[in-house]
């Protein structure tokens, strides 16, 4: 009835996600490697904590009796099993002599049955074996849970250990046996007794009762405990056979192996096995994390066996790392290159930006320029219309004082002269001459450029000779030989003659009109 309990209980436990199992475990495979790798960072304290009670432990060796030596040596050996093999073995081996010297059988058994459980992670599995077998005869009762626990051990380490079935196949057996006593020995419900009765359901092939008795060790060990560790293990063992059970194998060895981290265990074989595990999985940077962990705790520890399964995985992940970094480093190298190219064109824009806001901020001094010639041009302008108006007033009044003083013959005298012509046009040639060298002040120099250097005009500044005065009205636009005719006073044949020959000095005579109107112009 009992089995068919435990079967409906694993059935509904299984429909909830893993931590279903203990609440205070990670509530998924993510979350687990995440805690583990924080565990990793934390490796040096948890291995301290257990390394620290052994200094203790030492000091107290020249301070006691022969008599409860043997009990202090195998308390360190105990602390040193799962961090440092070589030392456990050697303390061990200490505590059999000192038993020996003060009588005591029954604590020299138990202590060679402690080392001999050892001795298969050293790769010694045959000589084990005949030592284990060699006390099998005379086993103390008190020593008997601790005789069949090795040989639970022992047998199953020998069991994997050889490949051939016939031979793992016996050792499986003789460790099944071993199990079965376990089972009678240990205390009723207790994680071991889990542990014990769900590897004999294993034997038997029955699955829903071994992974019902597996989560019940999973349940009430304490996650640094070995039996936890070693229920995990097997767990992560069944789902690896499973289709599509990859996530729960993974998350099991992730528990394993924090398992080990937290107790200081470094002869552990989860952690290689989830390095392996994630490398298959294309997570090629922790599984080389993991494995280099995992063969660091194999040297260690002094566990030989476990180092050659990880070194020879190792090389394979590595080169598969070392591609991934050679393929990371071709892309940095890409992207370098590509950054390296847009600076350049960043560069290259700043320093056309920089000669685009030089050219407009010469635009603007040159548009302010010819804001302040637009105002000086009209300033003038006005000047000499106001001057004329003056004039033609004047005129006006002296015409109308003539008429009606009946002295027409001398207004007309007047006139005939022209004087009063004259004078008006070297005003107004005064007056157009500051005006235009005002707004182009290098209009002669420019003109100069423009022929041929014996054909250059020699003037004193702010003065324009007639021909000057026929290609400034040229500059302003002012193109038509007879309206230059009228403002100048000339004849038409005289500009023209003045034009041609003004030709024939340039130094392109096809251009020189259109040369003389860029004169000044902003660009």
């Amino acid at each position: 009835m009992k089995q068919y309990i435990l079967i409906l209980l694993f059935y509904i436990s299984s429909i909830f996600s893993y931590a279903a199992l203990n609440e205070s475990l990670p509530q998924s495979l993510d979350n687990t490697l995440d805690k583990l790798d924080m565990a990793i960072s934390q490796r040096d304290s948890y291995m301290h904590k257990q390394l620290q009670p052994i200094d203790s432990l030492k000091s107290q060796i020249g301070k006691v009796d022969m008599s409860h030596l043997p009990q202090l040596y195998e308390e360190i050996g105990d602390k040193y099993h799962r961090c440092n093999i070589d030392s456990a073995l050697r303390y061990y081996t200490k505590g059999v002599e000192a038993s020996k010297i003060s009588n005591n059988p029954e604590m020299e058994q138990r202590l060679l049955l402690s080392r001999t459980a050892l001795l298969p992670v050293q790769g010694v599995v045959k000589e084990a074996i005949e030592i284990y077998d060699s006390i099998a005869p005379n086993v103390f009762p008190q020593n008997k849970i601790h005789y069949y626990e090795v040989g639970n051990r022992l047998f199953f380490f020998a069991a994997s250990f050889y490949p051939i079935e016939k031979y793992s196949q016996y050792y499986e057996n003789r460790a099944y046996k071993s199990t079965d006593s376990l089972v009678v020995l240990v205390e009723k419900d207790s994680p071991n007794h889990h542990l014990y009765t769900a590897q004999l359901f294993a034997g038997q092939n029955n699955q829903a009762m071994m992974m019902a008795e597996f989560s019940e060790v999973i349940k009430k060990a304490d996650i640094s405990d070995l039996e936890f560790a070693r229920a995990a293990s097997h767990l992560a063992e069944y789902y690896s056979k499973q289709k599509d059970g990859e996530e729960n194998q993974l998350y099991y060895l992730a528990l394993a192996s924090l398992s080990d981290i937290y107790s200081g265990t470094l002869e552990g074989t989860a952690l290689q096995q989830l390095g392996v595990g994630l490398f298959n999985r294309g997570d090629v940077s922790r599984a080389y994390r993991y494995l280099a962990l995992s063969l660091h705790n194999a040297v260690e520890s002094g566990s030989r066996i476990r180092a050659l399964q990880t070194a020879e995985v190792y090389p394979i992940i590595a080169q598969s790392f070392k591609k991934q970094d050679e393929t990371k480093l071709a892309w940095l190298t890409w992207l370098v290159v590509a950054l390296i190219i847009a600076l350049a064109i960043i560069i290259s824009s700043l320093i056309f930006l920089r000669k685009e806001m030089r050219k407009l901020h010469d635009m603007k001094i040159k548009l302010s320029q010819a804001n302040v010639t637009k105002d000086t041009y009209i300033s003038q302008f006005l000047s000499l219309s106001s001057i004329y108006i003056e004039k033609l007033v004047e005129f006006h009044r002296v015409a109308k004082r003539k008429i009606k003083a009946n002295q027409v013959n001398d207004l007309y005298a007047q006139l005939e002269s022209g004087a009063m012509l004259a004078e008006q046009s070297q005003m107004f040639y005064k007056i157009f001459d500051n005006a235009f060298i005002h707004i182009y002040p290098t209009f002669v120099n420019d003109v100069n450029n423009l022929l041929m250097e014996d054909k250059r005009f020699d003037l004193p500044e702010m003065k324009l000779n007639t021909e000057l005065r026929i290609l400034a009205f040229l500059r302003l636009g002012i193109d038509d030989s007879e309206q230059i005719s009228r403002f100048l006073g000339l004849s038409l044949n005289t500009i023209y003659t003045y034009r041609n020959r003004l030709k024939g000095r340039a130094k392109v005579r096809e251009t020189f009109d259109a040369d003389v109107m860029k004169i000044g112009a902003i660009d």
